[in-house]
């Protein structure tokens, strides 16, 4: 397992998918690319993002962790919003859209791309966007679909144990005034425009409101919704908690 992450010919592989030409911008234009994953060029060997090995399956790109034989992915976070909305995703960067998000991250949205491509977790549109399309229009299937995962939270408040929570719950639905229960969010995966990663350039990680550019979006009836979705400060834990996202693979 170590040979094949720190393998440079696998890196090379994802890189083409990939430009390193960012800059975070605001309030987006959203439109649903044919193609989830797009075409960019190359990067260079020396600007690959490395991976580091810190336990007998568990690596580290950046400031995402994930372990190779469970394929469950962490991402560090600090909780930005906890009650009143609406809301439009659950995780962005910190230099994203962090007035419509639960939590924000200083993590890199095309390091968890290509951690996602080196666990082998599939992505892909299939008919996840067909809510916002017209009728005409929708020609996607379950089986193009990304992988599901579940969300969970895990955080530790002073002076007490180590809590979990399904990330669901922490999303208030504004027709019922109560937490969602818990279900499945999609890999999607983000798209290459003009040379850019999109996800990268706008902090997208996790959306509520369907995304095409973020990384993984809510798949329930009414994510087309933007004005549905709320913070459930019922659960949430005080502003500037830090938190850790796990990503845990349904298959």
């Amino acid at each position: 397992m170590k040979a094949t992450f720190h393998s440079f010919p696998i890196f090379l592989l994802i890189g083409v998918l990939f430009s390193l030409n960012f800059s975070f911008a605001q309030e987006p234009e959203r439109k649903i690319p044919k193609n989830p994953e797009g075409d960019a060029p190359a990067i260079k060997p020396e600007d690959m993002p490395r991976v580091e090995k810190i336990g007998e399956t568990r690596f580290r790109m950046g400031q995402i962790e994930f372990d190779a034989k469970a394929k469950e992915i962490f991402i560090p976070a600090v909780v930005n919003k906890r009650e009143g909305g609406p809301i439009e995703y659950v995780l962005v960067h910190e230099k994203g859209k962090v007035h419509e998000s639960i939590l924000t991250t200083t993590a890199s949205p095309l390091h968890l791309q290509i951690v996602t491509k080196l666990l082998k977790h599939k992505s892909g549109f299939g008919n996840v966007f067909d809510p916002m399309l017209a009728v005409e229009e929708q020609a996607g299937t379950d089986v193009e679909n990304g992988d599901d995962f579940t969300l969970l939270i895990r955080w530790t408040p002073t002076g007490k144990k180590q809590m979990e929570q399904d990330l669901s719950e922490w999303i208030s639905d504004g027709e019922t005034l109560e937490g969602l229960e818990p279900a499945p969010w999609t890999l999607t995966g983000s798209s290459v425009f003009r040379g850019s990663f999109s996800a990268e350039v706008e902090g997208s990680f996790i959306a509520v409101y369907l995304d095409p550019v973020a990384l993984l979006n809510m798949t329930r009836k009414g994510a087309h919704m933007d004005e549905r979705w709320g913070a459930n400060d019922k659960v949430i834990p005080e502003i500037g908690q830090k938190v850790t996202v796990v990503l845990k693979p349904q298959s």
